[in-house]
């Protein structure tokens, strides 16, 4: 039976099969910064993100004929063939250098820590560098699962997926699912726990004292804030209710901590440059 919630798409499916290029727009800006924005945080890489999504939305372009409305929504066989991708794609440049949470923590105390006068702490300047040093920090630590946890963890704690419909995504079990994602839970949180100040008082690793060092080492550039800038979306204004179950995570600290951070907005020359392909006139 068709989903009725994605039925206005089919139309738009149909049409684009038949090469409007203006539905196969539309179609594809529904689904181009969620896309995005899953990849990313599987690569962590700009500019490999903006690749290996651009790949994503062209296999959807040109196998549009595949899909089948009776068996899912448009929305759902996108978000299937992106997290197929993401799983199956070469290993980024960041993923080739990460080697595990013992390294991870190693290289931040390999940072040095250099503390910012109270008075300057406030400096608009200086918050956006510590929201820089932080997010750039966590985002790094999800480096630290393989891909599968990976992957499990942003579609359920991040982008608010509920577990069932993950697990579809993943073609795996609910169990399985609820399993995998245990476990980049427990890795991810224990190691935060066990390092991070954000989480727990105690730990002395501090965003504000590592944002120099992170500036001296090139993993934040005040020239070019990634994660900061003021008209960036948040991830949790795109998923207001997380529906996964919180059995195994009764903390939601630590979730906030992603949470806030950005819900990118993928550039435009990922979409135009696919569109050009299909304009008779391009």
């Amino acid at each position: 039976m068709i989903d009725s919630r994605g039925s206005e798409e089919i139309p738009l499916v149909e049409a684009a099969r038949t090469g409007d290029r203006a539905a196969l727009d539309i179609l594809l800006q529904g689904v181009r910064d969620w896309v995005y924005n899953v990849i990313r945080r599987v690569l962590l890489n700009p500019q490999e993100s903006e690749d290996a999504t651009q790949e994503v939305l062209l296999k959807v372009a040109t196998n549009l004929a595949a899909y089948d409305a009776s068996r899912s929504r448009f929305r759902t066989w996108v978000y299937r063939i992106a997290i197929n991708h993401s799983l199956n794609a070469k290993r980024g440049r960041l993923e080739e250098v990460t080697t595990g949470f013992d390294g991870y923590a190693q290289g931040l105390r390999d940072v040095a820590d250099v503390e910012v006068p109270a008075s300057e702490l406030g400096n608009p300047e200086n918050l956006i560098l510590i929201a820089e040093a932080k997010a750039s920090c966590t985002l790094g630590m999800l480096l630290c699962l393989d891909r599968e946890q990976r992957i499990a963890l942003i579609l359920s704690d991040f982008m608010g997926l509920p577990d069932l419909e993950s697990a579809g995504l993943l073609d795996i079990s609910h169990d399985a699912f609820r399993k995998r994602l245990s476990r980049a839970r427990h890795d991810l949180y224990q190691f935060m726990d066990d390092k991070c100040g954000l989480i727990n008082e105690r730990n002395p690793c501090r965003c504000n004292r590592k944002m120099k060092g992170f500036q001296m080492n090139g993993w934040i550039d005040p020239a070019n804030p990634r994660f900061s800038a003021p008209h960036l979306r948040r991830l949790k204004e795109q998923a207001s209710e997380l529906q996964c179950e919180d059995d195994d995570f009764q903390r939601p600290e630590y979730r906030d901590v992603f949470r806030d951070h950005p819900y990118f907005e993928a550039p435009a020359r990922i979409l135009d440059e696919i569109l050009a392909r299909f304009d008779p006139g391009g």
